[in-house]
């Protein structure tokens, strides 16, 4: 056996014993990168990955054709390392239990959060409820860019009646920023509550998610829904 080999059987052994949490931050990149190098040193690669873009979690958030730029990087290496992220958030997301009550903005967001989990643009959601307010699924409606994306209300009110909703939630993301709405957000929020009374269906809430933090709008700009949400 080589010295890189015994070197990743004590790396295997010792996260069999301790788990990751004892790791280093270059060494949990490097045990994450003996996914794609078979054989041989990773320790070198994942220490100029770091260098290169400062922290763990910036490499697996950093674009595919920025990864590839370092050196020992190629197709596999960069796919491995984008596929981590979105693999944990459907871990977070599968682990959840679809009937739960979303009736307080602290359970909706622990429900939503894992599903907004590596996207690095801003995207748009919304989750049809029963009369229970039991999510019927989440729907992913657009996606934009890192500051933006569009969002349609009239393909909202008609994917709402689509799911027979009683309620829907409304969710976007604000990748690398805080979860304070803008004033095009309060807009939207007050056009979306309105179409859907139309159709007799409540928006119950709108939530930002920025991270491990959110903002959710009926508590903070109750202004902007019907009275009788959350």
């Amino acid at each position: 056996m080589g010295e890189h080999d015994a070197h990743r059987q004590r790396m295997y052994q010792r996260f069999l014993n301790e788990g990751l949490s004892h790791f280093a931050e270059h060494e949990a990149l490097e045990f994450l990168l003996y996914l794609a190098h078979a054989r041989g040193d990773t320790n070198g690669l994942a220490h100029r990955l770091i260098e290169r873009f400062g922290s763990l979690s910036l490499v697996l958030d950093a674009p595919e054709e920025e990864l590839q730029q370092v050196k020992g990087v190629g197709k596999t290496t960069a796919v491995v390392l984008k596929f981590i992220p979105q693999m944990c958030g459907y871990y977070l997301n599968n682990r959840i239990d679809e009937r739960i009550v979303l009736d307080t903005p602290e359970k909706t967001a622990e429900y939503l959060m894992p599903k907004f989990f590596g996207k690095m643009t801003e995207c748009v959601c919304m989750v049809p409820m029963d009369d229970k307010k039991r999510p019927m699924g989440c729907i992913f409606l657009s996606e934009g860019i890192v500051n933006g994306a569009p969002i349609s209300v009239a393909q909202m009110v008609k994917e709402a009646v689509r799911t027979h909703a009683s309620t829907i939630l409304l969710a976007h993301n604000h990748p690398r920023g805080l979860p304070l709405p803008s004033s095009d957000d309060i807009g939207t929020t007050i056009a979306v509550s309105r179409a859907l009374e139309v159709v007799n269906i409540r928006l119950t809430d709108h939530l930002i998610i920025a991270d491990n933090d959110y903002c959710s709008m009926r508590r903070h700009y109750p202004n902007a829904f019907r009275s009788d949400g959350l």
